[in-house]
């Protein structure tokens, strides 16, 4: 049998949903899902737990304190080690290394350096990626098969200067279950009505909010008939499924996020989205035609978008086609096959 560890550094549903189809999926691979309790770990999984996430009890089957010493003793456990974390975690990189000096499989499932945030925060950490990241993570990097990139397309060329070699790179994002039953959001557009706009999550500016607020002034001042509603900060995951039976379209408009998991959500109810290129979820857009992709900050792209789904009821219901596509394909179930796949090198 073959055995993989897997080394989750937060309890996240973007990718314990995915571990728990992992898994189920084979008899003849052996998983153990290796948790880490220290620092972030830890503060992440209390978050998680706050917004009723689950502890994912059922997924994890060992806890790590975060100590290079305890860590080798985990080495043990399989010949396929898939690590999450490096680029920050010190005690991650010499596992890698140490796993790889004993001649085992060494993979990252990982996001690419992004900054997630703007203004001089923003540039230093750009400084920080081209300057400092590099010589931290170069023999990590060495050490590796593979590179799974949580991050989609997004930061490709950053992971290269990094030391990763391109073909070592695939491209893959998150899966996780969504919030209820997918597939499940309007039908057609009904006459009579505008179309409805819905914008989930927090305004920080690194996810563009206001250009969403300046393409819907604009389409307002135009005579279009779109309504825009803002859910902002924190909002209960019982509440979702019902915003998302209320919208039309989802846009995400962020301007430097590796993924961007409320886009998955989208998706799995059945909803297309209109993303900017700013979101490593951008390809799913681009994969299953399950809504548009807009250039980041562009606020009359936006419009102009938004505009078409306004009026265009055929364009409308072929986004609504290939957003129920992709909710069957970006199901932990059979992502999960993929994502082992890639694992095994099969």
């Amino acid at each position: 049998m073959t055995k993989i560890v897997i080394w989750a550094q937060s309890v996240c549903r973007s990718t314990m949903d995915l571990y728990r189809e992992v898994k189920r999926l084979r008899d003849d691979v052996g998983v153990t899902v290796v948790l880490r309790r220290d620092g972030r770990g830890e503060d992440v999984r209390k978050l998680r737990e706050a917004q009723g996430q689950g502890d994912y009890s059922d997924v994890v089957d060992r806890e790590w304190d975060g100590k290079v010493e305890s860590g080798i003793e985990l080495l043990d456990l399989g010949a396929v080690h898939v690590f999450s974390g490096y680029q920050a975690n010190r005690a991650v990189r010499e596992l890698m290394i140490e796993a790889k000096r004993r001649a085992l499989r060494v993979v990252e499932y990982d996001e690419a350096p992004c900054e997630m945030c703007l203004g001089v925060k923003g540039a230093l950490k750009r400084l920080y990626y081209a300057m400092v990241l590099p010589m931290r993570v170069r023999r990590a990097v060495e050490a590796a098969d593979l590179f799974i990139s949580a991050s989609g397309n997004m930061g490709m060329e950053r992971l290269v200067r990094l030391g990763w070699k391109r073909e070592a790179i695939v491209p893959f994002g998150y899966a996780s279950g969504g919030f209820g039953e997918w597939g499940t959001g309007n039908g057609e557009l009904e006459m009579g009505r505008g179309l409805r706009v819905l914008h989930t999550g927090v305004e920080a500016k690194y996810r563009g909010v206001d250009v969403l607020k300046r393409a819907a002034a604009s389409l307002k001042r135009r005579g279009v008939d779109v309504e825009v509603k803002f859910t902002g900060g924190k909002v209960d995951a019982a509440q979702l499924p019902r915003l998302y039976e209320w919208a039309d379209v989802v846009v995400a408009c962020g301007l430097c996020e590796p993924w961007g998991m409320r886009v998955n959500d989208v998706l799995l109810e059945g909803i297309p989205v209109v993303v900017s290129d700013g979101m490593g979820a951008a390809m799913l857009c681009d994969e299953f035609g399950c809504g548009c992709v807009v250039p980041k900050g562009d606020a009359n792209a936006l419009a102009a978008v938004l505009e078409r789904c306004a009026n265009d009821r055929e364009f409308l219901a072929h986004l609504r086609s290939g957003a129920k596509m992709a909710a069957a394909e970006i199901a932990p179930e059979k992502r999960a096959k993929v994502w082992l796949g890639k694992v095994l090198g099969e």
